[in-house]
């Protein structure tokens, strides 16, 4: 594993309105699928609440085609009362997001994501979980990030907005 810390998750790209575009340029990021991965990971760690994820790790240097490894949820579904918007920066600075996500996402709204979440957690040995408060802050944040893409949708058009990528998820 080696530890890569070229785009720090969530450091920069809270201050930086532009950082995206000097990522873009950036190896590993400026080809392949690196730079979707983080903003899969950015929407993961807005729809959690994880405002803390200040690097990631992967298996070995690859010029980028390795998966991310995430480590350190330990601030996850925190105050379900506060949407850390910061954590999206990468999507709403880059403005792009892979298709596959972006299906799944639209696929978990409606409260289909809460109630996915009660029904795979409701046999833990810990339950509850989760309270009912974080489960509706997971479909508050869902609906943001939508929100967010849709934004981007209409600023740069679905072409340049939702990118093409080679995972094929069944969709009802």
């Amino acid at each position: 594993m080696s530890k890569d810390f070229h785009v720090c998750l969530s450091c920069r790209w809270e201050y930086d309105e532009s950082y995206c575009e000097a990522v873009k340029k950036m190896p590993p990021y400026d080809a392949g699928p690196r730079l979707l991965d983080v903003i899969d990971t950015a929407v993961f760690d807005y729809l959690i609440g994880n405002a803390d994820r200040h690097h990631y790790e992967s298996f070995q240097d690859d010029g980028g085609a390795s998966m991310l490894i995430l480590l350190d949820n330990a601030k996850s579904f925190g105050n379900p009362a506060l949407d850390e918007r910061s954590i999206l920066a990468p999507l709403y600075q880059c403005c792009m997001i892979r298709v596959s996500t972006w299906n799944r996402l639209n696929f978990l709204k409606g409260g289909v994501l809460s109630s996915a979440m009660r029904q795979a957690l409701a046999f833990d040995p810990i339950y509850p979980v989760l309270a009912e408060p974080h489960l509706a802050a997971l479909d508050r944040r869902l609906t943001g990030v939508i929100t967010t893409v849709k934004q981007c949708i209409e600023a740069q058009g679905p072409d340049n907005t939702l990118i093409e990528d080679r995972m094929n998820l069944p969709h009802p």
